[in-house]
């Protein structure tokens, strides 16, 4: 009985997670647990075979790589011959021990795979039991992600929006809460030396007018098309959330203010020159604000707000940058610091 007791106990465990990466750390710790791996890690491709990120279970801690990532060859060589002949799962005898690799997820944007690494190959049992597991994990993985996306645009929704954004300023996630019966264990993330990130409100201007005028179904095909410009003209890494009606929110990383202006222009500038269906020209407004870690994040949307509303008030289809207003003294401060509220 210990077995099947053990194996429900670490389904509970991975299904009780409410994050996508807290979800795939508790996936690798209890399948390195329970087929007695040395290592086991989850590696992320895009469409094109690039590698994207890998999460490595090993000892007591789990790293998350998006940067400077080293895949060995030979796990490289035999994922690439599981893609060419559509195999789900593959042993690879290696000097000492064996990988057992399994498709994880595979869609038209990305490919995900489980590299476990082994003393002997599994058994049979071992392998049916790790099948269940991943069955499980990736229907719970879909249910997850459905209910952080916004139906209709496809994008993050609003409800995911405080926990990516608690998120970007911390380099550890704690787990302890989630994993009750562990020691405090982290997933490491390797943030990038002096990273900045900007915060911008993306509107789309007589938004009313357009569903008043012309319905809401041409509305919805609006809001359909501009999500697709927006993933086209931001990078995979930057964050898109609809935060609903017209109202959408980019966090882009790493950039100064140039480039950061440089890349709203561009994509201010897309949706301008893009013919809407029945609807033809369409134009946005754009406040944006550079996120601190000391700013209460409630209070950098306030400070993007004021600078989306700027635009609109001279003349729309135009960006603003709230640290323009600061220096021209046309801003609001809060005085609220992002240590100074407690929840409970």
């Amino acid at each position: 009985m210990n077995q099947p007791n053990n194996v429900i106990d670490h389904i509970a465990r991975f299904t009780s997670q409410r994050d996508t990466d807290l979800l795939a750390f508790s996936l690798l710790k209890s399948v390195k647990t329970m087929m007695f791996s040395s290592k086991s890690s989850i590696i992320s491709f895009d469409n094109k075979g690039n590698v994207l990120s890998q999460m490595i279970y090993e000892g007591d801690s789990c790293v998350f790589k998006d940067k400077l990532i080293n895949v060995e060859a030979d796990i490289l060589e035999s994922i690439e011959h599981m893609n060419s002949s559509s195999t789900e799962e593959y042993s690879l005898k290696r000097t000492a021990g064996y990988a057992s690799i399994h498709l994880l997820q595979h869609d038209r944007k990305s490919d995900q795979f489980l590299v476990l690494e082994l003393p002997e190959i599994l058994t049979k049992v071992q392998s049916y039991v790790l099948s269940g597991i991943l069955s499980i994990f990736s229907n719970f993985t879909s249910l997850l992600v459905e209910s952080q996306t916004d139906e209709l645009t496809g994008l993050a929704n609003r409800k995911t929006f405080d926990s990516s954004i608690s998120n970007i300023f911390t380099d550890t996630i704690t787990t302890s809460k989630a994993l009750k019966d562990d020691r405090r264990v982290s997933i490491k993330k390797q943030p990038p030396e002096n990273q900045k990130y900007w915060l911008a409100i993306i509107d789309i201007d007589h938004f009313k007018k357009i569903n008043d005028t012309f319905g809401h179904i041409y509305g919805d095909e609006i809001l359909i098309l501009l999500a697709q410009i927006i993933r086209a003209s931001f990078r995979i890494d930057d964050l898109k959330f609809r935060f609903g009606g017209e109202e959408f929110v980019i966090v882009m990383s790493g950039l100064t203010q140039d480039d950061c202006n440089l890349g709203l222009e561009r994509f201010r500038e897309r949706v301008e020159s893009y013919k809407f269906p029945n609807v033809g020209q369409v134009t946005v407004s754009i406040g944006a604000v550079e996120l601190k870690k000391d700013v209460f994040h409630i209070t950098s949307i306030d400070y993007a707000d004021q600078a989306l509303y700027f635009s609109k008030n001279n003349g729309r289809n135009k960006l603003t940058f709230f640290e323009y207003l600061l220096s021209s003294d046309q801003a609001k401060v809060s005085e609220v610091k992002a240590g100074d509220i407690d929840f409970f």
